[in-house]
């Protein structure tokens, strides 16, 4: 298999694993109306992209697990525990941006790896969306901090 298409498959199960961290998350901050409005946002437009990713991949012959990685689901799960021990908000955004910052890795390298390869031009936008939801992040972990 050619290295951008392991590259994509790569991307393709980070998108499951991100959509389904939001999802978990969101069951919890049910009361943070902050949160709440952050985290659906994020499911939509993580489903969107692993829509689109998944739809090329599929042009392209590329059949792909729909399941989420492993590790991911550890995460999440230890993530679940020390938030329901801490309540601390200020780390929730810092899991954000850390999850967030890891995926725009992953765009890196998709982009590179799919240079000269058409069909793929969406995911320079995509990648864009991630960095505007770090940013969005950082600001309201700023705001909450100065609160």
């Amino acid at each position: 298999m050619s290295d951008h298409i392991d590259t994509l498959k790569k991307l393709h199960t980070r998108l499951i694993d991100s959509r389904d961290g939001y999802r978990e998350s969101r069951k919890q901050v049910s009361d943070e109306a902050a949160f709440v409005g952050f985290f659906d946002q994020r499911i939509a437009e993580r489903e969107k992209f692993h829509t689109e990713l998944h739809r090329q991949l599929g042009v392209d012959g590329v059949d792909v697990s729909e399941e989420g990685s492993a590790a991911a689901s550890a995460h999440r799960g230890w993530l679940k525990l020390r938030d329901a021990v801490t309540g601390d908000n200020e780390a929730v955004y810092d899991e954000i941006i850390n999850g967030e910052s890891a995926l725009v890795e992953n765009y890196d390298d998709a982009i590179k790896a799919t240079a000269g390869h058409p069909g793929y031009e969406f995911l320079t936008e995509q990648r864009a969306a991630v960095q505007r939801a770090i940013d969005e992040a950082k600001a309201e972990k700023a705001r909450h901090v100065a609160a």
